[in-house]
C-alpha cells in the first residue's frame, strides 16, 4: 500500500500547478455532490482530498463554513493562493487531524478512488462527522463509459502499450457495489446510503489536445501516457480525429459519467 501512496503523493505534487485543464472536468460534479451532501449555509464542511479547491469554492459560495484538505502541499499551496478566505490545510485522508464530530457534511470529489487504503478514508469521515452528518463523494465510471477516457485507452491500444510500469491502484475496486459496502463497514446508515450514475458535459475549447490535458492533470494516465514513448505523437494524432465528431461550435463537448455515493452517519 506504501507503494500506491507514494506515486499518487509523488505524482500530486507535480500536478498541482497544471491542474486547471483536467479541473474542468471534475468541477462539473461539485454541484451534484454538494447537494447531495446536504450543504447549505452554515453547514460545517469538510472538503477531502480537495485539491485547488474547487469544491471547497463552490460550497463557500453557498455560505458554508469550508475546511479543505490534502495530501498535497503543492495542491494545497495552490488552493490557498486561489481562495484566500477558505481554510486549507496538508493532511491525509486515511489518518485526518480532526476530533470526532467535527463536521456536519463530508465531501471527496474525485479522491477516494486515489487513497491507498478507501476503507481508512470512509472510516475517517465517519468519524469526524455529526450525527446525522452525510458524506458524499464521486469517483469516475468505468473508461469505456466515459468519452474522454475511452478515446485515449483506445488509442493506446491501437499505437502502444497499455502495461506501462507503475504500482498496481485501486481502479478495479472503485465500483459503486464495493464503495456501497465501505460506506456501510464505515457506519453509515445503509438506509441513507444512495449510489447514482451522473452523466455531464465536458466542454473544451474546439483546439485542445486532450492528451495534453490528462498528461499535465492527471497521476496514473499521465504515466501511461508518458511511457508511450515514440508512439505518442501517433496516438496523439488518434485522439484528435476521434474527438472532431463531438465538436459542436466552438467547443468540443465530451459526454463525461460518474458514480455518486452519499450516506447519513
Amino acid at each position: 500500500m506504501t507503494g500506491i501512496r507514494d506515486f499518487e503523493y509523488a505524482g500530486w505534487r507535480v500536478a498541482a500547478s497544471s491542474y486547471d485543464g483536467f479541473a474542468g472536468a471534475t468541477a462539473l460534479f461539485a454541484a451534484p455532490l454538494l447537494a447531495a451532501a446536504g450543504v447549505t449555509r452554515g453547514t460545517r464542511l469538510l472538503d477531502i482530498a480537495c485539491g485547488t479547491g474547487v469544491a471547497s469554492a463552490e460550497a463557500a459560495g453557498q455560505g458554508a463554513h469550508v475546511t479543505g484538505v490534502d495530501f498535497s502541499p503543492e495542491m494545497i499551496g495552490e488552493a490557498r493562493a486561489r481562495h484566500r478566505a477558505i481554510t486549507f490545510e496538508v493532511a491525509d485522508a486515511e489518518q485526518l487531524p480532526f476530533p470526532d464530530t467535527s463536521f456536519d457534511a463530508a465531501i471527496a470529489n474525485f479522491g477516494i478512488h486515489h487513497v491507498a487504503r478507501p476503507e481508512r478514508a470512509i472510516g475517517e469521515a465517519r468519524r469526524v462527522l455529526a450525527a446525522g452528518g452525510t458524506f458524499a463523494f464521486t469517483f469516475w465510471a468505468a473508461a469505456q463509459e466515459n468519452t474522454a477516457w475511452r478515446l485515449i485507452f483506445a488509442a493506446i491500444a491501437k499505437h502502444g502499450r497499455i502495461d506501462v510500469p507503475m504500482p498496481a491502484g485501486n481502479d478495479a475496486h472503485a465500483t459503486p457495489d464495493n464503495f456501497s459496502r465501505l460506506m456501510v463497514e464505515a457506519g453509515f446508515e445503509p438506509r441513507t446510503l444512495r449510489c447514482e450514475l451522473v452523466e455531464q458535459s465536458w466542454e473544451l475549447p474546439r483546439d485542445t489536445d486532450l492528451v495534453s490535458v490528462f498528461e499535465t492533470g492527471t497521476v496514473r494516465m499521465a504515466t501511461l501516457l508518458r511511457g508511450q514513448g515514440d508512439a505518442l505523437p501517433a496516438i496523439r494524432r488518434h485522439v484528435a480525429e476521434g474527438v472532431r465528431r463531438y465538436t459542436r461550435g466552438a467547443v468540443i463537448a465530451l459526454p463525461t459519467r460518474a458514480w455518486l455515493i452519499a450516506a447519513r452517519a
